[in-house]
């Protein structure tokens, strides 16, 4: 037996060497070939469907395949283990694409929309440069040159005291003299104390960078930003690597206990990918490693607690208590990200273990913690997390409802990437009015706003009811039978696919998703009536996550995940958990102030509710058991089932 094989995988047409019996999955971790695998390889998601060109591989063969799919060499990657030299085919419906769909303007106009127009906090960032002229020692001036170092930079800066340590303190007199008392000082704010991180020769005041990076479950975003002047330059997103490890955080937490290594994997993959992003921005902008002096870093507790190697294993156990809410900051380097040798990292502050530093974040970009008016913030990404309030008070929950509207518990469901169809409308039970895909490829799939747009127009065509049922007595040639037995609708037929094959939602897929919507609405349902509040009470509602400005704001209230309120209330904020990082990064007292946000926030356990059971029980219908809650919905119905005759 040989003591490795080749694994080829195409369309990358990437070459990898294993030894035997290491399954196809894994492989392609080792050759950087992203697939689906949303259970992070325990064989029960089906996504990481792989074709077997040439070769021999054992397993994988199981019944999330038909029968002509296994005819067809289809088995799965992480069951499918490898038995000779193999030629590996990555199905479009399995790969993970490149292009993440952000936001729907530019990285750059993005930055400057959300970081610069909306919010003018005074320039005062967490790390600064001062370029010092320093009068040197004499007879009559023989201040130590420590002191003397400390008392020019007091001048420049306004800060009294400072620490520094050994390192640059043994080498400062001979650069002092050598660069003739002419040096550009860092200073990085510590609490009480600020940190004199570097002295270096000359005037490099003006290369001051900072890094704000937003840990996403799915995606991770590095958006950089000018310290001298508080602009940000660009933004760059990739996925995040830790997919192949499972496709929600509490997969990610299993996989980190009971792996071996398997905390040091996940740290390792989400480092990289904050790597990646830097070492991107920095060809981009043509910048050295040392320009990069911090970042800022919000997410979800479990990916904080990743970023730092800290296991976040108790978070999914009674009482799920996270290990730190609060991260001081820490050297870059303790943690493997490339910047400045004595860069910091700053984690912005968690509410609990459900509710993240990316909800903190995005609460002070969006100012909701000084608004005068009763507020809901939405996030809605992986899951749903929900914060009630204004400048008096503030409760936040996080909704269970998974990654649903991400495409990704879906049959063909897949994330916002290229070939993902993300808006669509109905003629009739028969025919499709128009689609649109991400990066106008052949559609491949359906992402998360495909599935919103997907859904309302199921309901008002009449091709569902409002439990979500598909209507196999309406005589629809669309509406068939799947090889489970149970109903699927046909949205793109397989001659127009870019994937060979029908791409269809099935009566699971449909539940799945009344499921996840039922939760949010539910949520905020509670934490109103938590408060003697109803919905008319609230007078904004700012929605944020992935979805950011692509979301069909009249899907989302068809459906029943928003509240049918006047649309004016109702506004999307885009990715306001890198916005808030970026303030905090040009900003001190933004920096401080999300730590107060954090502090004053009210978590609200939504499973120890007596009444939450029953709200999501009446929200899981479309868009609401009780139809009255939706006037506007109830009119658009009235009128979109004739469209069903056309």
């Amino acid at each position: 037996m040989a003591n490795t094989y080749t694994v080829l995988f195409t369309p990358e047409q990437v070459e990898v060497q294993v030894e035997p019996g290491t399954t196809i999955l894994a492989a392609a971790a080792k050759a950087g070939v992203f697939i689906n695998s949303l259970c992070g390889g325990d064989g029960v998601c089906g996504k990481c469907r792989v074709i077997i060109g040439l070769g021999e591989a054992q397993g994988g063969t199981t019944n999330h395949l038909t029968r002509k799919e296994i005819q067809q060499g289809y088995i799965l990657a992480c069951e499918g283990q490898v038995m000779s030299d193999l030629v590996v085919e990555v199905p479009a419906e399995s790969q993970l694409r490149s292009a993440v769909k952000t936001e729907e303007h530019p990285a750059e106009q993005f930055s400057e929309t959300f970081l610069m127009r909306r919010y003018t906090p005074a320039l005062n960032p967490l790390v600064r440069k001062a370029y010092l002229e320093i009068p040197p020692p004499s007879l009559e001036n023989n201040l130590a040159d420590l002191e003397r170092l400390e008392y020019a930079l007091s001048k420049a800066l306004g800060t009294r005291e400072f620490q520094m340590g050994l390192k640059i303190t043994q080498r400062l007199p001979e650069l002092l003299r050598g660069a003739d008392w002419k040096v550009t000082a860092t200073s990085a704010y510590r609490g009480s104390l600020s940190e004199i991180t570097e002295v270096e020769p000359g005037d490099t005041s003006r290369c001051n960078l900072a890094a704000a990076v937003d840990v996403g479950t799915t995606t991770v975003m590095a958006q950089l930003i000018d310290l001298t002047t508080g602009r940000a330059m660009g933004v760059a997103s990739r996925y995040n690597s830790q997919i192949r490890c499972g496709g929600d955080v509490i997969r990610r937490i299993i996989f980190a206990s009971g792996e071996k290594e398997g905390l040091r994997t996940l740290q390792q993959a989400v480092v990289g990918d904050i790597n990646s992003l830097i070492q991107e921005l920095q060809q981009k902008f043509r910048l050295g490693c040392a320009d990069i002096t911090m970042v800022t870093a919000a997410g979800n507790t479990t990916m904080l607690h990743f970023l730092l190697g800290i296991l976040p294993n108790y978070i999914r156990k009674e009482p799920y208590i996270g290990a730190v809410y609060c991260p001081p900051a820490f050297r870059a380097a303790e943690a493997g990200i490339k910047i400045n040798a004595r860069g910091l990292v700053y984690s912005l502050p968690c509410v609990s273990s459900f509710v993240g530093a990316d909800i903190t974040a995005g609460i002070l970009a969006v100012e909701m913690h000084k608004a005068e008016e009763l507020t809901m913030f939405v996030d809605i990404g992986t899951n749903g997390e929900v914060v009630i309030g204004n400048k008096e008070f503030m409760v936040a929950a996080s909704a269970s409802a998974g990654p649903a509207f991400e495409g990704t518990d879906s049959r063909d469901g897949m994330r916002a990437s290229s070939g993902a169809i993300d808006h669509l409308q109905i003629y009739n039970k028969d025919r499709l009015m128009s689609f649109s895909t991400i990066g106008d490829q052949e559609p491949v799939g359906i992402c998360g706003t495909g599935y919103i747009d997907l859904l309302a127009e199921l309901l008002k065509t009449g091709l569902i009811d409002k439990r979500g049922k598909l209507n196999t007595e309406c005589g629809s040639k669309r509406i068939r039978t799947g090889e489970e037995g149970q109903p699927e609708y046909v949205v793109i037929w397989a001659r127009d696919a870019g994937r060979g094959k029908d791409v269809v939602i099935t009566q699971a897929d449909i539940a799945n998703m009344l499921r996840a919507k039922g939760a949010i609405y539910s949520a905020a349902q509670v934490l109103l009536r938590s408060l003697d509040f109803t919905f008319e009470d609230v007078k904004r509602v700012m929605v944020a996550g992935g979805f950011g400005s692509s979301l069909s704001l009249e899907s989302a209230v068809t459906i029943g995940l928003l509240p049918d309120l006047p649309r004016e209330r109702m506004q999307f904020v885009g990715n306001a958990s890198i916005t808030g990082a970026g303030l905090a990064a040009i900003s001190r007292e933004k920096y401080m102030e999300a730590r107060e946000i954090a502090k004053s926030m009210t978590y609200f356990e939504l499973s120890t509710d007596p009444y939450f059971m029953g709200e999501l029980v009446s929200a899981c219908f479309f868009p609401h058991t009780d139809i009255q809650r939706f006037p506007s919905v109830m009119a658009v119905l009235a009128k979109g089932r004739s469209r069903q005759k056309g």
